[in-house]
Protein backbone atom coordinates (compact mmCIF):
# COMPACT_ATOMS: atom_id res chain seq x y z
CA UNK A 1 0.00 0.00 0.00
CA UNK A 2 1.28 3.46 -0.86
CA UNK A 3 1.91 5.72 2.13
CA UNK A 4 2.15 9.49 2.20
CA UNK A 5 5.47 10.47 3.82
CA UNK A 6 5.08 14.24 3.52
CA UNK A 7 4.99 14.53 7.32
CA UNK A 8 8.10 12.40 7.86
CA UNK A 9 10.48 15.15 8.98
CA UNK A 10 13.59 12.97 9.23
CA UNK A 11 13.05 11.56 5.74
CA UNK A 12 12.50 14.98 4.23
CA UNK A 13 15.60 16.41 5.88
CA UNK A 14 17.64 13.44 4.64
CA UNK A 15 16.51 14.02 1.05
CA UNK A 16 17.11 17.76 1.21
CA UNK A 17 20.58 17.31 2.71
CA UNK A 18 21.43 14.79 -0.03
CA UNK A 19 20.22 17.22 -2.70
CA UNK A 20 22.26 20.06 -1.20
CA UNK A 21 25.27 17.75 -1.31
CA UNK A 22 24.71 17.27 -5.04
CA UNK A 23 24.55 21.04 -5.56
CA UNK A 24 27.74 21.62 -3.57
CA UNK A 25 29.62 18.80 -5.29
CA UNK A 26 28.73 20.27 -8.68
CA UNK A 27 29.59 23.80 -7.53
CA UNK A 28 26.09 25.04 -8.37
CA UNK A 29 25.81 26.80 -5.00
CA UNK A 30 28.18 27.87 -2.24
CA UNK A 31 27.95 27.80 1.54
CA UNK A 32 27.59 31.59 1.49
CA UNK A 33 24.24 31.25 -0.30
CA UNK A 34 22.68 29.10 2.42
CA UNK A 35 20.99 31.97 4.32
CA UNK A 36 18.66 32.32 1.31
CA UNK A 37 17.81 28.61 1.17
CA UNK A 38 14.19 27.49 0.87
CA UNK A 39 12.58 24.11 0.27
CA UNK A 40 9.20 23.33 -1.30
CA UNK A 41 8.14 19.70 -1.01
CA UNK A 42 5.72 18.78 -3.82
CA UNK A 43 5.05 15.19 -2.81
CA UNK A 44 6.76 12.35 -0.98
CA UNK A 45 5.39 8.84 -0.64
CA UNK A 46 6.54 5.24 -0.36
CA UNK A 47 5.29 2.68 -2.88
CA UNK A 48 4.05 -0.85 -2.30
CA UNK A 49 7.61 -2.17 -2.55
CA UNK A 50 8.91 0.43 -0.08
CA UNK A 51 10.74 2.57 -2.63
CA UNK A 52 10.29 6.32 -2.50
CA UNK A 53 8.79 8.71 -5.02
CA UNK A 54 9.30 12.44 -4.46
CA UNK A 55 9.46 15.83 -6.13
CA UNK A 56 10.76 18.93 -4.41
CA UNK A 57 12.38 22.29 -5.11
CA UNK A 58 15.36 23.89 -3.39
CA UNK A 59 15.59 27.63 -3.82
CA UNK A 60 18.38 30.10 -3.17
CA UNK A 61 18.37 33.82 -3.88
CA UNK A 62 17.87 34.01 -7.65
CA UNK A 63 18.17 30.24 -8.17
CA UNK A 64 15.78 27.28 -8.01
CA UNK A 65 16.74 23.62 -8.46
CA UNK A 66 14.27 20.76 -8.83
CA UNK A 67 14.89 17.23 -7.58
CA UNK A 68 12.97 14.00 -8.01
CA UNK A 69 13.22 10.58 -6.41
CA UNK A 70 12.19 7.74 -8.68
CA UNK A 71 12.71 4.05 -7.98
CA UNK A 72 14.56 5.10 -4.86
CA UNK A 73 17.13 7.21 -6.74
CA UNK A 74 17.66 10.95 -6.22
CA UNK A 75 18.21 13.04 -9.36
CA UNK A 76 18.15 16.65 -10.46
CA UNK A 77 15.43 17.31 -13.06
CA UNK A 78 15.25 20.00 -15.74
CA UNK A 79 11.79 21.51 -15.22
CA UNK A 80 10.37 24.93 -14.41
CA UNK A 81 7.93 26.10 -11.74
CA UNK A 82 4.83 25.50 -13.90
CA UNK A 83 5.92 21.96 -14.72
CA UNK A 84 6.67 21.36 -11.05
CA UNK A 85 3.15 22.30 -9.98
CA UNK A 86 1.53 20.43 -12.87
CA UNK A 87 3.43 17.29 -11.95
CA UNK A 88 2.44 17.61 -8.29
CA UNK A 89 -1.24 17.95 -9.24
CA UNK A 90 -0.97 14.94 -11.57
CA UNK A 91 0.51 12.78 -8.83
CA UNK A 92 -2.10 13.90 -6.33
CA UNK A 93 -4.84 12.98 -8.78
CA UNK A 94 -3.37 9.53 -9.37
CA UNK A 95 -2.11 8.59 -5.93
CA UNK A 96 -4.94 8.84 -3.37
CA UNK A 97 -2.55 8.50 -0.45
CA UNK A 98 -1.37 12.07 -1.14
CA UNK A 99 -4.86 13.43 -0.51
CA UNK A 100 -6.43 11.16 2.05
CA UNK A 101 -3.76 10.85 4.71
CA UNK A 102 -4.87 12.17 8.08
CA UNK A 103 -2.57 14.71 9.69
CA UNK A 104 -0.68 13.03 12.57
CA UNK A 105 -1.27 15.92 14.94
CA UNK A 106 -2.46 16.35 18.51
CA UNK A 107 -5.56 18.35 19.39
CA UNK A 108 -3.33 21.23 20.51
CA UNK A 109 -1.43 21.15 17.22
CA UNK A 110 -4.65 21.10 15.20
CA UNK A 111 -6.04 24.06 17.13
CA UNK A 112 -2.77 25.96 16.63
CA UNK A 113 -2.68 25.19 12.90
CA UNK A 114 -6.27 26.24 12.30
CA UNK A 115 -5.95 29.42 14.37
CA UNK A 116 -2.75 30.56 12.68
CA UNK A 117 -3.98 29.67 9.19
CA UNK A 118 -7.00 31.87 9.80
CA UNK A 119 -4.76 34.71 10.98
CA UNK A 120 -2.41 34.34 8.00
CA UNK A 121 -5.34 34.36 5.57
CA UNK A 122 -6.66 37.63 7.00
CA UNK A 123 -3.30 39.21 6.21
CA UNK A 124 -3.70 38.27 2.51
CA UNK A 125 -0.83 35.81 2.80
CA UNK A 126 -0.96 32.42 1.09
CA UNK A 127 -2.14 29.63 3.41
CA UNK A 128 -1.06 25.99 3.37
CA UNK A 129 -4.13 24.46 5.00
CA UNK A 130 -2.48 21.11 5.68
CA UNK A 131 0.92 22.41 6.76
CA UNK A 132 1.23 20.67 10.12
CA UNK A 133 2.94 22.45 12.99
CA UNK A 134 6.42 21.03 13.58
CA UNK A 135 6.35 21.13 17.39
CA UNK A 136 4.63 18.85 19.86
CA UNK A 137 4.12 20.69 23.17
CA UNK A 138 4.79 17.53 25.16
CA UNK A 139 8.21 17.09 23.53
CA UNK A 140 9.41 20.71 23.74
CA UNK A 141 11.38 22.14 26.65
CA UNK A 142 12.06 25.87 26.63
CA UNK A 143 15.47 27.23 27.46
CA UNK A 144 15.72 28.84 30.86
CA UNK A 145 15.01 32.50 31.54
CA UNK A 146 18.69 33.01 32.37
CA UNK A 147 19.92 31.40 29.14
CA UNK A 148 17.54 33.45 27.00
CA UNK A 149 18.52 36.66 28.80
CA UNK A 150 22.22 35.99 28.31
CA UNK A 151 21.70 35.25 24.62
CA UNK A 152 19.65 38.41 24.17
CA UNK A 153 22.13 40.71 25.90
CA UNK A 154 25.22 39.18 24.28
CA UNK A 155 23.62 39.43 20.86
CA UNK A 156 22.56 43.02 21.50
CA UNK A 157 26.06 44.26 22.30
CA UNK A 158 27.58 42.62 19.22
CA UNK A 159 24.80 44.06 17.04
CA UNK A 160 25.90 47.53 18.11
CA UNK A 161 29.48 46.82 17.03
CA UNK A 162 28.23 45.41 13.71
CA UNK A 163 26.16 48.55 13.12
CA UNK A 164 29.30 50.64 13.64
CA UNK A 165 31.07 48.52 11.02
CA UNK A 166 28.42 49.61 8.54
CA UNK A 167 29.12 53.22 9.49
CA UNK A 168 32.88 52.81 9.13
CA UNK A 169 33.42 53.14 12.89
CA UNK A 170 34.42 49.58 13.83
CA UNK A 171 37.18 50.39 16.29
CA UNK A 172 35.10 53.03 18.01
CA UNK A 173 32.19 50.62 18.42
CA UNK A 174 34.48 47.81 19.58
CA UNK A 175 36.17 50.02 22.17
CA UNK A 176 32.80 51.11 23.54
CA UNK A 177 30.81 47.86 23.58
CA UNK A 178 33.41 45.12 24.16
CA UNK A 179 33.92 46.30 27.77
CA UNK A 180 30.17 45.88 28.28
CA UNK A 181 30.37 42.27 27.06
CA UNK A 182 33.21 41.65 29.52
CA UNK A 183 31.49 43.51 32.35
CA UNK A 184 28.31 41.43 31.90
CA UNK A 185 30.40 38.23 31.77
CA UNK A 186 29.18 37.24 28.31
CA UNK A 187 32.33 36.55 26.30
CA UNK A 188 31.66 32.81 26.56
CA UNK A 189 28.09 33.30 25.31
CA UNK A 190 29.06 34.56 21.83
CA UNK A 191 28.39 32.38 18.80
CA UNK A 192 30.93 31.99 16.00
CA UNK A 193 29.69 34.93 13.95
CA UNK A 194 29.62 37.19 17.00
CA UNK A 195 33.16 36.14 17.94
CA UNK A 196 34.37 37.17 14.49
CA UNK A 197 32.85 40.61 14.96
CA UNK A 198 34.54 41.03 18.34
CA UNK A 199 37.97 39.65 17.40
CA UNK A 200 38.13 41.47 14.06
CA UNK A 201 38.16 38.41 11.78
CA UNK A 202 34.71 39.15 10.35
CA UNK A 203 33.74 39.58 6.71
CA UNK A 204 31.19 42.17 5.62
CA UNK A 205 28.50 39.51 5.30
CA UNK A 206 28.97 38.72 9.00
CA UNK A 207 28.33 42.37 9.82
CA UNK A 208 25.24 42.42 7.59
CA UNK A 209 23.93 39.23 9.23
CA UNK A 210 24.49 40.70 12.69
CA UNK A 211 22.64 43.86 11.71
CA UNK A 212 19.60 41.71 10.83
CA UNK A 213 20.07 39.80 14.11
CA UNK A 214 18.25 42.77 15.67
CA UNK A 215 15.07 40.91 14.66
CA UNK A 216 16.16 37.66 16.34
CA UNK A 217 16.98 39.71 19.44
CA UNK A 218 13.53 41.37 19.19
CA UNK A 219 11.88 37.94 19.13
CA UNK A 220 13.79 37.02 22.31
CA UNK A 221 12.63 40.25 23.91
CA UNK A 222 9.05 39.32 23.02
CA UNK A 223 9.49 35.90 24.63
CA UNK A 224 10.81 37.68 27.74
CA UNK A 225 7.68 39.84 27.96
CA UNK A 226 9.45 43.08 27.05
CA UNK A 227 7.69 43.43 23.67
CA UNK A 228 3.91 43.29 23.44
CA UNK A 229 3.47 41.67 20.02
CA UNK A 230 5.55 40.53 17.04
CA UNK A 231 2.83 38.99 14.87
CA UNK A 232 3.31 41.77 12.30
CA UNK A 233 6.40 40.85 10.29
CA UNK A 234 6.29 43.77 7.87
CA UNK A 235 8.24 46.45 9.78
CA UNK A 236 11.60 46.28 11.52
CA UNK A 237 11.82 46.38 15.29
CA UNK A 238 11.84 49.58 17.35
CA UNK A 239 15.59 50.10 17.73
CA UNK A 240 15.25 52.79 20.40
CA UNK A 241 13.23 50.45 22.62
CA UNK A 242 15.58 47.56 21.81
CA UNK A 243 18.54 49.62 22.99
CA UNK A 244 16.77 50.82 26.14
CA UNK A 245 16.00 47.28 27.32
CA UNK A 246 19.70 46.60 27.86
CA UNK A 247 21.49 49.93 28.21
CA UNK A 248 19.47 50.86 31.29
CA UNK A 249 20.88 47.80 33.09
CA UNK A 250 24.25 47.22 34.73
CA UNK A 251 24.25 43.42 34.68
CA UNK A 252 22.48 40.38 33.26
CA UNK A 253 20.85 39.90 36.65
CA UNK A 254 19.37 43.39 36.49
CA UNK A 255 18.10 42.71 32.97
CA UNK A 256 16.54 39.43 34.14
CA UNK A 257 14.55 41.23 36.83
CA UNK A 258 12.72 43.13 34.07
CA UNK A 259 11.75 39.92 32.28
CA UNK A 260 9.06 37.29 32.62
CA UNK A 261 9.25 34.32 30.25
CA UNK A 262 6.08 33.72 28.27
CA UNK A 263 4.38 30.33 28.42
CA UNK A 264 5.43 27.44 26.22
CA UNK A 265 2.03 27.55 24.52
CA UNK A 266 2.40 31.26 23.64
CA UNK A 267 5.92 30.80 22.29
CA UNK A 268 4.97 27.77 20.19
CA UNK A 269 1.91 29.62 18.87
CA UNK A 270 4.11 32.48 17.68
CA UNK A 271 6.78 30.16 16.31
CA UNK A 272 4.15 28.27 14.32
CA UNK A 273 2.85 31.56 12.90
CA UNK A 274 6.35 32.42 11.70
CA UNK A 275 6.69 28.89 10.31
CA UNK A 276 3.65 29.64 8.13
CA UNK A 277 5.02 33.02 7.12
CA UNK A 278 8.25 31.24 6.17
CA UNK A 279 6.32 28.70 4.08
CA UNK A 280 4.64 31.47 2.08
CA UNK A 281 7.98 33.17 1.45
CA UNK A 282 9.55 29.90 0.31
CA UNK A 283 6.64 28.98 -1.94
CA UNK A 284 6.71 32.42 -3.57
CA UNK A 285 10.25 31.63 -4.80
CA UNK A 286 8.93 28.83 -7.02
CA UNK A 287 5.35 30.02 -7.55
CA UNK A 288 4.89 33.59 -8.71
CA UNK A 289 1.21 33.43 -7.75
CA UNK A 290 1.92 32.95 -4.05
CA UNK A 291 1.06 36.05 -2.03
CA UNK A 292 3.23 37.04 0.93
CA UNK A 293 1.23 40.17 1.72
CA UNK A 294 3.38 42.79 3.42
CA UNK A 295 5.84 40.28 4.91
CA UNK A 296 9.51 41.23 5.01
CA UNK A 297 11.36 37.94 4.33
CA UNK A 298 14.46 38.91 6.32
CA UNK A 299 12.36 39.84 9.35
CA UNK A 300 10.51 36.53 9.14
CA UNK A 301 13.70 34.47 8.97
CA UNK A 302 15.48 36.25 11.81
CA UNK A 303 12.55 36.31 14.21
CA UNK A 304 11.90 32.66 13.50
CA UNK A 305 15.59 31.97 14.17
CA UNK A 306 15.29 33.52 17.62
CA UNK A 307 12.11 31.62 18.46
CA UNK A 308 13.53 28.33 17.13
CA UNK A 309 16.59 28.75 19.33
CA UNK A 310 14.40 29.01 22.41
CA UNK A 311 12.84 25.59 21.76
CA UNK A 312 15.93 23.83 20.36
CA UNK A 313 18.11 23.06 23.33
CA UNK A 314 20.61 20.85 21.49
CA UNK A 315 21.83 23.62 19.13
CA UNK A 316 23.77 26.42 20.84
CA UNK A 317 24.69 28.55 17.81
CA UNK A 318 21.46 29.77 16.24
CA UNK A 319 23.20 30.12 12.87
CA UNK A 320 23.54 26.32 12.89
CA UNK A 321 19.75 25.92 13.03
CA UNK A 322 17.97 24.63 9.95
CA UNK A 323 14.74 26.49 9.22
CA UNK A 324 12.72 24.23 6.90
CA UNK A 325 9.21 25.23 5.91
Amino acid sequence: METNQIYNRELKEHLVNSAIGVLLDNELVTQEEFPGLSVTMGYLFSKDDGQLEALFAIGFTGKVFFFAVQNGKLMMVDINADMFHQTVEFYKANHPCLLNEELPETKIQKKRREKNNKFVGKKKIAVADRLMTRWNDDEVELRSLEDICKRAVACFFVIQIACDIGQGNYQEGLDYFKPYIEKFGLMDQLNDKEKKIVDGTYEMQDAIDMDWAYEAYWALCWSLGLVKDISDASDVCDCDKAIGFVMKCNSVEEFMKKCKLRSKEDILDMLDLYFRYNWAINDAKVNAGTSIGALNPSIVIERRRGLEWIVTGDVNDWYDLTLPA
